[in-house]
């Protein structure tokens, strides 16, 4: 007669269990954290517009590759026009920069020719166009607001 021996396994434990797994968060937060100020947007430069009274008209912020504008003063622009901002460099045709928003507050996206034209200190200036913006690719209407891009 033979006897039954139980059968016993032996259990291991998890590669991800106790320490293991504590320093594993650890370090997934730190790698998040670590990223989050890495590719944290901030401001290159600025510009306060103005109206050709001479009266703060709006902010213009920019980032690496989108401008912010901030109005401080309401103006809007005739129904049948739209506002284009334009980069205006000391040696260069002007570059358009996009259509001011309508109700003056938004973000305008650029491209990498328009973040090179304001890439180093640059005149904006806002100027009424027909509706959709300049057909020419270059300023045709009057002159609403501008002032100077500078470096933060």
């Amino acid at each position: 007669m033979t006897a039954i021996q139980p059968q016993v396994t032996e259990h291991t434990p998890s590669f991800w269990s106790g320490p293991r797994l504590f320093i594993g968060i650890c370090a997934v937060v730190v790698a998040g954290v670590g990223a989050a100020f890495y590719t944290q947007d901030s401001v290159k430069s600025a510009a306060t517009l103005l109206t050709t009274e001479q009266q703060p008209a709006a902010q213009i912020m920019a980032h690496k590759d989108y401008l912010e504008i901030e109005p401080i003063a309401a103006a809007a622009a005739a129904p049948d026009q739209s506002l284009e901002l334009w980069a205006i460099p000391e040696d260069g045709t002007p570059v358009s920069l996009g259509l001011l928003p309508t109700d003056g507050k938004g973000i305008i996206g650029l491209n990498p020719r328009q973040q090179a034209s304001i890439s180093k200190p640059v005149e904006l200036m806002v100027s009424a166009e027909s509706k959709g913006g300049s057909i020419s690719k270059q300023p045709t209407g009057p002159t609403v607001y501008q002032g100077a891009l500078a470096n933060r």
